[in-house]
């Protein structure tokens, strides 16, 4: 091919070829060199990262490059700004202290808005020291689309109707005597959106920033975003004529704050085993409805201070869960006057949880609210009622108790204790198959009354032959607590001895078969053997020795008569001639019974 060259073998494998080579070899060795000497990069740039391990006092303006952390034992003084960039980290590790006194701790760019609330708004703008023609440009938080159906004007100044993009420029004349400006604002829409400052320049460049937290007017609402920086106390934070401007202050350990400004950096969280002291300060802009959570039992002092205001509580006591357990699987829990302004009623039925019946009431945020000082600064707290409940075959159950502010409580269903005391045969001895009184000693032990449980009794493990055979204490007029009962039955048996056991009908399958050792304590009470025999065994015998005797008597009154009647005739026999009783007087004595009572008295019983 024309204009291609044709290269040989001399061409791929001769001197220019290893000359190619040998410079691509020494290209690759200085290219291994040089990433052999650049450092390996670490999750966390140490350059970025500055560590605070001994006492240190800054006291000149300081921009850090990203994290702090304050170690333990060592003590950070600030009297200047502190500069932090968006997403940093400062942390007070336990047993470290962060003081700031006279200084400012700020984050690189603070989310906040000021939100146009209700449907007219106004926004008073200070421009003193400003003439001429005037630009005021107000920047939104979030672009406009143009359906908010918007209209804004200045007094004195242009209007825009429906605008739309991520700022509004408005025009006005100013002649420098003029202290302020009004900003009108009317909408439709029916989302929180309105600027997150305002910036006035003046004919001869003159720049004034309205920052949204700055923003006086009506019809406002301050709203912030994310927090710029996290401040996390792990042991000690203590402000004096200071200020904090975007953090997200969480602390763990103890922080004091007087005489200074929190803007921006609400709510701040109070661990359960943190302790918080804000006085003479002021409470400005928080991210949710109140300006300070203590958790769980954390320590709070609130003294003479200026909150956000409006719908932001001062501060509120939450609890980290809230769970109701009880004795009785499948109980209904319910709630009455619990949370926040004492108007939750939470109800939900007890599972099993690890062996345990649990209700969990944790997921609704106002059911954790116990205590609270609202924006006008009135204090108020829950005074709310736990009731357990329950529909047994016993009747139904239901005990109630003062709310505690937990984030546990057990509340165990208060339920009767039925216990055989006693049973008692009228005798010791009885007929087989016939009928033995018996009587039930029955008492209620437990602290409620006791309206239908049933009892049974067995002989053996077997059921017993009794009547009734099921005793129902309902038929008895149930029993109240400490009341005791007695119970009248029958008992039929087979021959043999045998003692009647008697207790609470078997609960197996019932809701209270877990609960069978607290509602049938002690468990089935047994009489004493009772001896049984059939009753052809107990009359054979006497019937024969009756007709026994019946014959002896009367051979021995034939006798007696023989006698006296040889006597009388005096007339002397021989032994040999005494006369005998013939066999037919003997048989007929036999057949015709007994002559008297008709039981003999060793028969009778």
């Amino acid at each position: 091919m024309e204009g291609r060259p044709v290269l040989s073998r001399r061409d791929l494998h001769g001197a220019p070829f290893v000359a190619v080579t040998m410079q691509r070899t020494a290209l690759a060795l200085v290219l291994v060199l040089l990433l052999m000497s650049v450092p390996p990069v670490s999750a966390e740039d140490p350059v970025d990262h500055t560590v605070i391990d001994t006492d240190t006092s800054v006291d000149e303006d300081t921009a850090y490059p990203g994290d702090i952390t304050v170690t333990n034992g060592a003590t950070l003084t600030l009297s200047a700004l502190a500069s932090l960039p968006l997403g940093a980290t400062v942390t007070v590790d336990e047993g470290a202290t962060l003081r700031i006194d006279g200084g400012q701790f700020e984050g690189e760019r603070v989310s906040a808005f000021m939100s146009f609330s209700g449907m007219a708004s106004s926004v008073v703008l200070p421009v003193d020291g400003l003439s001429g023609s005037t630009t005021v440009r107000v920047v939104m938080h979030e672009a406009l689309s143009g359906n908010e159906q918007m209209n804004i004007s200045l007094d004195g100044g242009t209007a825009a109707s429906s605008p739309e993009g991520e700022h509004v420029d408005l025009q006005i004349d100013l002649d420098g005597s003029a202290s302020s400006v009004v900003l009108n604002v009317t909408h439709l829409h029916p989302f929180p959106f309105g600027p997150e400052r305002i910036e006035l320049v003046d004919a001869s460049a003159n720049q004034r920033v309205v920052e949204a937290w700055d923003m006086e007017g009506e019809g406002l609402v301050l709203t912030w975003g994310e927090a710029a920086f996290t401040l996390q106390v792990d042991g000690r934070l203590d402000m004096t004529e200071a200020s904090l401007l975007g953090a997200d202050l969480r602390c763990n350990g103890t922080c004091v704050v007087e005489t200074s400004q929190l803007v921006g950096s609400a709510p701040v969280m109070v661990a359960d085993a943190g302790s918080m002291t804000v006085r003479d300060s002021t409470v400005l802009g928080s991210r949710t409805d109140e300006d300070i959570v203590a958790v769980d039992d954390a320590d709070l002092v609130y003294e003479n201070n200026v909150g956000t205001g409006g719908w932001t509580d001062n501060w509120i006591r939450r609890l980290s869960s809230r769970e109701v357990r009880t004795n009785m699987p499948g109980a209904l829990i319910a709630g009455a006057d619990l949370g926040y302004l004492g108007s939750k009623s939470p109800n939900a039925f007890a599972i099993e949880t690890d062996g345990a019946h649990v209700a969990d009431f944790s997921d609704v945020e106002s059911n954790l609210i116990v205590e609270w000082m609202d924006g006008s600064g009135v204090y108020g707290s829950e005074s709310g009622t736990w009731t357990v409940s329950a529909v047994t075959g016993w009747g139904t159950y239901s005990t109630s108790v003062p709310a505690p502010w937990s984030t546990s409580v057990q509340l165990d269903l208060e339920l009767p204790a039925i216990r055989v005391v006693a049973v008692e045969p009228e005798a010791r001895t009885g007929d087989a198959n016939v009928s033995l009184g018996v009587m039930l000693t029955v008492v209620n032990e437990g602290p409620v009354r006791a309206d239908s449980p049933v009892l049974e009794c067995t002989v053996d493990g077997e059921a017993a032959d009794t009547s009734p055979g099921y005793i129902q204490l309902a038929t008895y007029g149930g029993l109240d607590p400490e009341q005791e009962v007695q119970i009248p039955l029958t008992w039929r048996s087979v021959a043999g001895s045998h003692a009647l056991t008697c207790g609470v009908l078997d609960l197996t399958g019932t809701n209270l078969e877990s609960l069978e050792n607290l509602v049938a304590p002690g468990g089935a009470t047994s009489s004493v053997e009772v001896s049984f025999t059939d009753q052809e065994e107990t009359t054979s015998t006497p019937f024969a020795t009756i007709g026994i005797a019946l014959v002896i008597l009367f051979l021995g009154a034939a006798g007696i008569a023989r006698a006296a009647g040889a006597s009388g005739a005096a007339k002397a026999y021989d032994e040999d001639e005494l006369p005998t009783v013939p066999e037919q007087m003997v048989s007929e004595a036999a057949t015709e019974g007994p002559v008297g009572p008709e039981t003999a008295p060793w028969d009778e019983v």
